[in-house]
């Protein structure tokens, strides 16, 4: 009798205070499960943020016509890093129209705004009097500068031989076309400097 007294008042008590038990588990239950997708949301955020990569301004570019291989030789494939693809480009998987019916990829193209730092250059192309593919892989991360922004980078076809240069923003004090000079046409107004095959700090 005493116990079922107890029991009786305890429920009074809890309808009382408007929290029934049924409820009182619900809300229990709710609130660990919005703990739990939080806790999850949290740790996902966190994830993104750390392997999403650090953009910087900078620019890829290359210019065929104007430094003079793109009347000899065929692009076929670039990949400035795997991080972003408006500086990839392949002929067996294009982005857009085919150039020079699927022979070869647009001899120049210029990327600027911000986009991550490519740990590599990769360049694959075919010099047309031989019929000779080439390829080349170049790891650029102890090549390019400590900070890339306002930078950038192009690369020169000769033959079996590929040339990469760092474009930084620094402009030639003296006239246009003034030396020093290299393979790339923007060595004629803005310092630049090889990078691959042979590796010349600034």
């Amino acid at each position: 009798m005493i116990d079922s007294i107890f029991r009786h008042a305890t429920q009074v008590e809890m309808d009382a205070l408007n929290v029934h038990p049924v409820f009182k588990h619900r809300n229990t239950y709710m609130k660990k499960s919005m703990q739990w997708i939080s806790a999850l949301a949290l740790t996902v955020l966190v994830q993104a943020c750390a392997v999403t990569p650090k953009e910087v301004w900078q620019k890829f570019t290359f210019d065929g016509r104007k430094d003079g291989w793109a009347g000899n030789t065929d692009l076929l494939e670039y990949a400035y890093g795997d991080k972003y693809s408006m500086v990839k480009e392949s002929v067996t998987q294009p982005r857009g129209p085919i150039y020079q019916n699927g022979a070869g990829l647009a001899p120049q193209t210029g990327i600027n705004g911000p986009m991550p730092v490519g740990e590599f250059l990769y360049v694959r192309w075919r010099v047309r009097a031989t019929g000779q593919v080439f390829e080349e892989r170049v790891d650029l991360r102890q090549r390019l500068p400590a900070d890339m922004k306002d930078h950038g980078l192009t690369f020169v076809l000769d033959g079996p031989q590929l040339y990469v240069y760092v474009i930084t923003p620094t402009p030639k004090g003296t006239s246009y076309g003034s030396p020093p000079l290299n393979k790339t046409w923007y060595s004629k107004s803005l310092v630049t400097y090889e990078i691959f095959p042979q590796f010349n700090k600034p």
